[in-house]
């Protein structure tokens, strides 16, 4: 009797992934691709913050309505190790957050207890926590609304911050310190593991 083949299993886990990379295009397709509701207001500002502060996904879902200075436009942000960075705001980034603490004061969640920025706003979950696994399954239903068909994953978001940084000419010891890397040597193993088209192609451009 011969033995049925074995089926394949769906599951991802252990395998190994080229490191994607969003552009700004498909960051904005996602992000119109939330909902026009409360929720959708809360999913739109954390994929803002998290691609334009290359944050971890434990990160973001971790800063507390205490970790934000408004008046300094800056993020306390507790990385790998409790160690403690200060990340910084662009105009749009703080004025999308913004829009979302208003909305949080509305609602009635403000300092007391000092509740995440990104918490829950059904009855159930009312100023908790949201999980990894919640974000996770919303960028995948948001990629497939806005037509993307990268892999999505919340860390894809901070290789990307990273990637732009290195494009628009910021040095490695600022990116190093964005990315929250306690060695300059991490970030730039980090940088290495791009796509090296942009490489290639620039190196096809030199002229004797």
């Amino acid at each position: 009797m011969t033995k049925s083949p074995l089926k394949h299993s769906k599951t991802t886990k252990g395998r190994k992934f080229h490191t994607e990379i969003y552009t700004k295009n498909e960051v904005m397709a996602l992000v119109e691709s939330c909902t026009s509701g409360i929720s959708g207001l809360r999913n739109k500002v954390l994929i803002i913050v998290l691609y334009r502060c290359g944050l971890r996904i434990s990160e973001a879902l971790g800063i507390k309505s205490s970790d934000y200075k408004a008046n300094e436009g800056t993020l306390r942000v507790i990385g790998k190790g409790n160690k403690m960075r200060v990340v910084g705001l662009d105009s749009q980034t703080k004025m999308n957050l913004d829009m979302w603490m208003e909305k949080r004061k509305q609602l009635g969640i403000n300092g007391a207890g000092n509740p995440p920025i990104f918490c829950g706003i059904s009855k159930n979950n009312f100023a908790k926590p949201i999980q990894t696994v919640y974000v996770r399954n919303l960028l995948k239903r948001l990629a497939l609304k806005a037509g993307i068909e990268k892999r999505m994953n919340p860390h894809n978001f901070r290789h990307s911050f990273a990637h732009d940084l290195l494009n628009e000419g910021i040095g490695l010891q600022h990116i190093q310190i964005s990315l929250g890397h306690s060695s300059i040597s991490t970030t730039s193993k980090y940088l290495q593991r791009f796509n090296p088209r942009e490489t290639i192609e620039k190196i096809k451009e030199r002229v004797w």
